[in-house]
């Protein structure tokens, strides 16, 4: 005898096989679509709750921060900041004049010690070629001889004197001196 197979009329289209794209796309995402959601709200989960670990080490580098800002704004260390920005400045300007700049402390201090005894050095400028001093005197004698040792002296030229009276009972005298250092006498 022969088996008879169940002979059935079926009017749905089958699961595994859809025909057209609308359900394609539908099971698509009811099958597969549901793992990708489920790992999304993973990561979303995960970035929430590293949110309050990140938090709470932003917060305190921010505490640390200001702890440190507050101690920077001292006055002590400011008015010390202030010190060595100044001192590197002048530290800074005195090489560049040390390595620019000749010595002429032998010419300073032969025009220093030629001041008579009578008179007072109030105000001395040297630069390459000219010498300016201002004097304080009493004795009109003591500014008359220095004036005529330096016109004298071939040295110097275009000496300059002007001779000016002050203090309370004008009886002290402000001497203005300028000269040219003549340096073709020095190389003879």
């Amino acid at each position: 005898m022969s088996v008879k197979s169940k002979k059935t009329i079926n009017l749905l289209d089958s699961i595994g096989t859809p025909s057209d794209t609308w359900t394609a796309i539908y099971l698509w995402v009811f099958n597969i679509g549901r793992y990708i959601m489920l790992g999304i709200e993973i990561v979303v989960l995960a970035v929430f709750f590293s949110r309050f670990v990140l938090d709470k080490q932003n917060h305190d580098l921010t505490e640390e921060i200001n702890d440190k800002t507050v101690i920077l704004s001292n006055k002590a260390f400011r008015d010390d900041e202030v010190r060595y920005r100044n001192l590197q400045t002048l530290l800074s300007d005195v090489t560049t004049l040390s390595e620019d700049q000749p010595l002429n402390s032998e010419q300073i201090s032969a025009l220093t010690s030629a001041v008579p005894n009578g008179l007072t050095l109030d105000k001395f400028a040297f630069s390459d070629t000219k010498v300016s001093m201002s004097l304080l005197g009493s004795k009109l004698n003591v500014i008359k001889d220095y004036e005529f040792s330096l016109r004298q002296n071939p040295r110097y030229k275009n000496v300059n004197f002007t001779v000016s009276r002050s203090g309370i009972n004008k009886t002290d005298f402000d001497v203005s001196v300028s000269f040219a250092l003549n340096f073709e006498e020095d190389q003879k």
